[in-house]
């Protein structure tokens, strides 16, 4: 399948192509998916409901309604618009998203998102402006627990008040071994000054 960019309806000459009038396209191009590519795009002015399954990316600028959506990448732009529940690798959503939202690795809010309801996902990153209205779950990657659970079991036998931060603990650090290091040094002139 031809993957140049296509120009729209509007500009295109009704008998023949671009190339073969030797002009170059005009206007806004428009990305054309390969054959054999499992993306799925919703344009603008889009409706649709239902199921639908892609191990590919699937670009929201429509409206889905009682969508049970499972792909790797989910996308929802401004314009776009997602009723039902979501299952991915990854999200960024910059529309609006309510229900169930199910991914396994990061979530991106940008800050024209409204989100209602339930994610669950490993990272979630949030954008000033974003609206959420929805429980959040964020679930750690083993890997990432296993190599810092001897850190936190060697932080957690210390005794710790609750509202003492890991920076206020290395500028304490750094104070205890001025004060130190100064005393030290003023009892060894004291030694040798006797």
């Amino acid at each position: 399948m031809n993957t140049d960019p296509v120009e729209p309806f509007s500009s295109v000459p009704s008998t023949t192509s671009s190339k073969e009038s030797g002009r170059k396209p005009v206007g806004q191009t428009v990305r054309v998916l390969r054959a054999g590519s499992e993306d799925i795009v919703v344009g603008e002015n889009s409706s649709l409901e239902g199921s639908f399954e892609t191990q590919g990316s699937m670009f929201v600028d429509g409206m889905m309604s009682r969508a049970d959506l499972r792909t790797c990448l989910l996308s929802i732009g401004v314009a776009g618009s997602v009723e039902g529940s979501a299952h991915a690798d990854r999200a960024e959503i910059a529309g609006r998203f309510e229900g169930q939202l199910v991914v396994s690795g990061e979530v991106i809010l940008r800050s024209s998102s409204h989100v209602t309801g339930e994610i669950q996902c490993g990272k979630l990153i949030s954008h000033r402006g974003a609206t959420i209205k929805a429980e959040v779950t964020v679930i750690e990657d083993e890997d990432e627990t296993a190599g810092a659970s001897s850190e936190l079991r060697t932080l957690a036998s210390l005794p710790f008040r609750a509202n003492v931060s890991r920076s206020l603990l290395r500028r304490s650090a750094t104070f205890g071994y001025g004060v130190f290091f100064t005393l030290g040094a003023i009892g060894l002139v004291s030694l040798v000054a006797h």
